[in-house]
């Protein structure tokens, strides 16, 4: 299977979120060698995807960083505990 096969298969399959354009455009972003850089590759995404598209590539860029703040959150850390304390026997 060649790859705009792939590409075609997975966006029939994938949400809208997880198309291979916005794969795509997160990875490019990503790979910037400096701010600067991954600055001018995000409006080039904003340009060939636009704001929706362009939305979901940003939020996979910060998602480790949200779930980080989100496990060092009280409320996760109680979560956490009750879970933990439920399911070790």
């Amino acid at each position: 299977m060649i790859k705009k096969d792939k590409d075609k298969y997975i966006d029939k399959i994938a949400p809208e979120h997880l198309s291979s354009s916005v794969l795509s455009g997160a990875l490019y972003i990503h790979n910037g060698k400096d701010n600067d850089e991954k600055m001018k590759r995000t409006e080039q995404v904003l340009n060939k995807l636009g704001s929706k598209l362009a939305s979901y590539a940003m939020a996979l860029l910060v998602l480790p960083q949200l779930i980080k703040k989100t496990q060092e959150s009280e409320e996760y850390k109680e979560f956490a505990d009750k879970l933990h304390s439920q399911t070790v026997h």
